[in-house]
């Protein structure tokens, strides 16, 4: 039996800088240019807001 540590299953995605939640509402969302998506999310947690900037996998 290895004794490795594994990271834990939930050690990805987008988490609040500020509280460390990872759970936001999206305040709005437009079309950028090239196909991209910016996003405005809020920490449900602590209320602070983060601006994310989305394209579809595999697209360059």
């Amino acid at each position: 039996m290895s004794k490795v540590a594994k990271k834990p299953a939930d050690d990805h995605g987008l988490r609040c800088r500020h509280c460390g939640c990872g759970h936001f509402r999206v305040i709005y969302t437009r079309a950028a240019w090239g196909g991209k998506l910016v996003r405005r999310r809020e920490c449900r947690n602590c209320g602070k807001r983060v601006t994310t900037w989305e394209r579809k996998i595999g697209e360059e």
